[in-house]
């Protein structure tokens, strides 16, 4: 096996593993043992440790000595200031998108929108259809203004919440308040007003953390 092959399947256990904590697969708090993963996802347990420290070294992760890891539980101030960070980053991302968004990007933000509108989130597949729409709409503005280091550290962010938005959503079957939001902000970056559109998309982040932070304190 050469080295990239070593390196395409490190990114297959990657994916896998980053992509089943923020769907909820692996949820917040619980322990991630590397032989049970390595003979689910059939790999060995030398590649996965060193996605395990990836992973660690991003935020998901925590190691736990002689324990082994588990996925990090995020408590409410925590996750405060996750919302604090990234409502000041998505403002400028909102910001930049509207004074260089293309008809290309609209036309491609305005069909996630109608592929969220569409999707049954009252399903576990409609709620999964409607994340990933949901994560493409707001990667999409983030590109849209090409500041790569935004982009990078926005998506960070939006990840180590991930897992609660599908966790509130799967609880709530509400995403009309996000759906409502989405149509403002497509209507504030056509219109070109860069204010709007960055108050618009810290306006949107301060609402999750409302709804989130509320089902936390259900909890």
């Amino acid at each position: 096996m050469g080295l990239a092959d070593g390196e395409l399947i490190a990114h297959r256990i990657y994916a896998a593993v980053r992509e089943r904590i923020l769907s909820g697969a692996y949820p917040p708090g619980s322990v991630l043992r590397q032989e049970d993963i390595a003979r689910q996802l059939e790999v060995s347990r030398v590649p996965l440790r060193e996605v395990f420290s990836k992973l660690e070294a991003e935020g998901f992760l925590l190691s736990r000595p002689r324990r082994g890891y588990a996925v990090v539980s995020l408590e409410a101030e925590e996750m405060a200031e996750i919302f604090d960070l990234r409502s000041v980053l998505e403002r400028q991302a909102g910001q930049i998108a509207a004074r260089k968004r293309s008809d290309g990007d609209l036309a491609a933000l305005t069909e996630l929108h109608q592929e969220m509108v569409t999707a049954d989130a009252s399903t576990p597949e409609g709620r999964q259809i409607w994340a990933q729409a949901n994560r493409s709409f707001h990667e999409r503005i983030l590109a849209i203004g090409g500041r790569a280091r935004l982009q990078r550290i926005a998506l960070l962010l939006r990840d180590q919440v991930e897992p609660y938005v599908r966790m509130e959503v799967a609880l709530s079957v509400d995403v009309a308040e996000a759906m409502q939001d989405h149509l403002e902000i497509i209507g504030a970056l056509q219109a070109g007003d860069a204010e709007l559109a960055g108050d618009l998309c810290s306006a949107h982040c301060r609402r999750t953390e409302r709804r989130l932070l509320d089902h936390l304190g259900r909890e």
